[in-house]
């Protein structure tokens, strides 16, 4: 005994997917394309990209990206990610409708990244379960964790003058030659075997 209202729903089915599929076949698929006018100490101005957005990632040859920075109403002036020596006056790029990402997750604990979030140190590449941009919105303060567990730099004037909680941000002022660096750097030395990132 066959069960053909079974085989019915999925001849239907089928039958919906080839079509979508012959439909898919006939779409066009364009891209916005510009021609680069300009190029200069990471600088590169283009024009032909009347729809880009702000901070959007530009592609160049050889797969090299940039973020447009200044939208004029004729050209655009994008900010070049990396070596830009190749790139030159005529080249064609392409918007890619996407902004600046990176890798965020403990999966980045103890590895050394370069901005773009690739790893520098040879300890193969990094598999990161979230991706964010770059120039998100920082939590309000009130969505923030409190600072209530202090950070001890083993330098004991400022522990007990001016106490630094973990995940506060402190700016060290002062003139040249009075030992910011030196600071900063006994404040991290300090920090071993201590959980603190």
């Amino acid at each position: 005994m066959k069960d053909t209202g079974l085989l019915t729903v999925l001849d239907e089915t089928f039958e919906i997917l080839d079509q979508l599929m012959e439909k898919d076949r006939t779409l066009i698929h364009s891209r916005e394309v510009g021609k680069i006018t300009f190029t200069g100490k990471g600088i590169a101005r283009i024009t032909g990209l009347t729809n880009v957005k702000f901070e959007e990632l530009i592609r160049f040859p050889d797969n090299k990206l940039g973020i447009a920075f200044n939208l004029d109403p004729d050209e655009v002036a994008v900010v070049m990610l990396g070596d830009s020596k190749d790139i030159k006056a005529g080249q064609e790029v392409y918007r890619t409708g996407r902004v600046m990402e990176v890798p965020v997750g403990e999966v980045l604990l103890g590895r050394v990244v370069d901005p773009m979030g690739r790893p520098l140190d040879e300890q193969g590449p990094i598999h990161s379960q979230e991706n964010r941009s770059i120039e998100r919105e920082a939590p309000g303060i009130m969505e923030r964790a409190p600072v209530n567990v202090p950070l001890q730099t083993g330098i004991q004037v400022v522990d007990a003058l001016i106490p630094i909680g973990r995940g506060q941000r402190e700016l060290i002022l002062g003139d040249r030659q009075t030992g910011k660096t030196a600071i900063a750097l006994d404040t991290i030395i300090n920090q071993k075997d201590k959980d603190v990132i």
